[in-house]
């Protein structure tokens, strides 16, 4: 019979100061007592008091609003202490980079973003000429802000293509040379002495999004990014869904007609074949997709209002296929325009409504919103909050 070992009381406390420091920084300006969190935790007054104690030794957390009263229960008539995090504490680092530029943000120990940077990449540049930009722009982040290593619990990679979360590795993105199996967190621990998240862009984004979008997901939602390719991400409580194997989805490569053309994966009809299809010329040039179209959206150009119906035909078909699996409430389209994804979210939404479906009663909400490097920035340096508070 397998032996079960209870927790360590070691690890029990440490478990414990996590949870609570978790509150608080989620409490974020506002702050949060020892009375509230007694009440939300369940754990005894004495118990907070003393991770309070711990967590302000450690020069992580400090009064908000002194009341004058330091005491855990709180006295009638006198309002609770209330705590919040010291905002430079800590800081993390998130970082996204794809064919075409990197980007980098700073976040304080309260969420504030205090730096950012955005760069453009040479059309030739491979991929350990991306392991050395991207220490490059870590130290001259560091530097320029002061920031001592030592205050940088991690760093939040997002890397596009696919991506092997477990043994943090590029598995696999062809729009740069060599980005091939590439043990890409490894190699910059080794480099910076600081520890990475690896995890891959769309995934990241699609945290953000869940998380500060404001949109009404219903507490799960599934993010297409539409940029040099495809691909998604399924976000919902319990956070980012990876595969059974450790890696990240490949949603662009999913086929959805077999005899369709073929794609840059070697596979016929996949998604991102067929929407590669649709803007030939800008594929050719080796833009994004797309680019351009929200200029000729805004003038009325029916040939653009055609393409974007055709390219929210296809996704349809692959949104069917997700919801047999994955059964998200909602669907966020991203693409490289605002008016590029609301009209295919608004096309989406007429097919969803003309089309019901045995399998789902109650169709999925579908939103739009347009690519934007900050958004990355954020969600990948949540992944470092979050294992951080793990």
């Amino acid at each position: 019979m397998k032996q079960y070992n209870p927790l360590r009381s070691a690890d029990m406390r440490i478990h414990n100061q996590n949870i609570i420091l978790s509150r608080i920084y989620e409490a974020r300006e506002r702050g949060i007592s020892q009375s509230e969190l007694v009440q939300e935790t369940g754990l005894k007054a004495p118990t907070i008091f003393r991770i309070f104690s711990s967590l302000e030794e450690q020069g992580l957390i400090e009064i908000f609003n002194d009341s004058g009263d330091h005491d855990t229960e709180v006295r009638k008539g006198r309002r609770p202490v209330a705590y919040t995090v010291i905002k430079d504490a800590l800081y993390t680092i998130g970082l996204e980079f794809w064919a075409s530029s990197i980007s980098l943000g700073v976040f304080n120990f309260n969420g504030t973003r205090i730096f950012s940077r955005i760069e453009p990449l040479k059309g030739d540049i491979d991929s350990a000429g991306i392991t050395r930009l991207i220490v490059r722009l870590v130290n001259d982040a560091l530097a320029s802000l002061k920031i001592s290593r030592e205050k940088v619990p991690g760093i939040g990679v997002a890397a596009s293509g696919q991506v092997d979360v477990n043994q943090r590795s590029v598995i696999f993105y062809p729009r740069i040379r060599g980005m091939k199996e590439v043990f890409l967190a490894e190699a910059l621990e080794k480099e910076l002495g600081i520890s990475v998240l690896l995890h891959n862009n769309c995934s990241a984004i699609a945290l953000s999004e869940y998380r500060y979008g404001n949109y009404d997901h219903r507490g799960s939602m599934f993010t297409f990014l539409l940029r040099a390719g495809v691909n998604g991400a399924f976000v919902d409580e319990k956070g980012i869904y990876i595969t059974s194997q450790g890696t990240t989805l490949e949603t662009g490569h999913v086929p959805i007609d077999s005899r369709g053309p073929q794609c840059s994966c070697g596979t016929h009809g996949c998604l991102e074949a067929y929407l590669r299809e649709l803007d030939k010329k800008n594929v050719e040039q080796g833009l994004p997709l797309f680019s351009g179209f929200d200029e000729r959206l805004a003038a009325g150009d029916r040939d653009a209002k055609k393409t974007m119906t055709a390219a929210a035909d296809c996704l349809f078909v692959s949104m069917k296929s997700i919801m047999r699996f994955l059964t998200p409430r909602s669907f966020l389209i991203i693409g490289n325009g605002e008016l590029i994804s609301g009209h295919i979210a608004t096309a989406l939404r007429k097919r969803w409504a003309s089309e019901p479906d045995a399998f789902v009663p109650d169709p999925p909400q579908v939103f739009s919103h347009a690519y934007d490097p900050l958004v990355s920035q954020r969600g990948a340096s949540d992944l470092v909050i979050s294992y951080y508070f793990s």
